[in-house]
Parts: structure tokens; C-alpha cells; sequence
């Protein structure tokens, strides 16, 4: 497992996602790039791979109250609760930016435009937007 941060955002899609998230420090490496990759290649566009990432680590931290490092004789416990409420506001950010930068698409079903007796009977569709359902507060 790689991890790599040019420093430049614009240079490639990883160091922009990175950037989102803010896993930038190398000396605290959040996500591996076959990692931050793989949810670029699943979800098409940076945001919605931030926000995949971000939802990954909330999950990672969930799975305990306190992380433990110690280098020599120096022991530091950090409580992840904190970290937990960052990535959870950061979150809430990310998708609010998200929805503002790729609205929800209307999608039209044509079958509701013909008369009803030429309709398709097996689609029972009216039309929708795509993320109406979606809670965007």
C-alpha cells in the first residue's frame, strides 16, 4: 500500500480528493492511493470518492473509543470521539458541496407522455429526479 500528495490539488484526481478530506501529512496517513483509487474508479468524480472516503473513516474510527501510539518511553492515547465529530461535520460539507456541484438530473419517462392505451403496462413509472429523496440537511 502507497501513499503519496504532491501538494498540488489540480495535478491529479487522488491529491484532489486528498485535499478534500484533508489527508495531507504524511506523518499521519489517513488512506491508502489504491484505497482513495478504488473509490475515485466506483463513484466517477471527486466529491462523491471524498465523501465515500470520509464515510470509510467515520467507520474505521467507530470501531474504537481511543487510538494508542508510543514512540520510546513516550506513550500518546488520543480519544477518537473529537476526530469522529471533525470527520462527521466534514461529512455534512462535502455532500452539501457535492449536491451544489452535480444537482439532481430530472429524468424523464416517456411512456407517460403516450396515451394510455399505448402505454407499457409493466412500467408502472412516473418521473422522478434522481437524489430527490435524499436528505439534504
Amino acid at each position: 500500500m502507497t501513499w503519496s500528495y504532491s501538494g498540488d490539488p489540480s495535478d491529479s484526481a487522488l491529491d484532489e480528493i486528498r485535499f478534500l478530506i484533508q489527508d495531507t501529512d504524511t506523518t499521519d496517513q489517513l488512506l491508502s492511493n489504491e484505497e482513495i483509487t478504488y473509490l475515485y474508479t466506483a463513484y466517477g468524480d471527486a466529491y462523491s470518492a471524498a465523501v465515500a472516503c470520509v464515510v470509510a473513516l467515520i467507520a474505521q474510527a467507530s470501531r474504537s473509543a481511543e487510538e494508542s501510539k508510543k514512540v520510546g518511553d513516550l506513550s500518546l492515547t488520543q480519544r477518537l470521539g473529537a476526530r469522529l465529530q471533525q470527520w462527521e461535520a466534514l461529512l455534512k460539507r462535502l455532500e452539501s458541496e457535492r449536491f451544489r456541484r452535480y444537482p439532481a438530473a430530472p429524468i424523464v419517462n416517456a411512456n407517460v407522455l403516450l396515451p394510455t392505451a399505448e402505454r407499457n403496462e409493466e412500467d408502472e413509472g412516473s418521473d422522478f429526479v434522481v437524489g430527490q429523496m435524499d436528505n439534504k440537511s
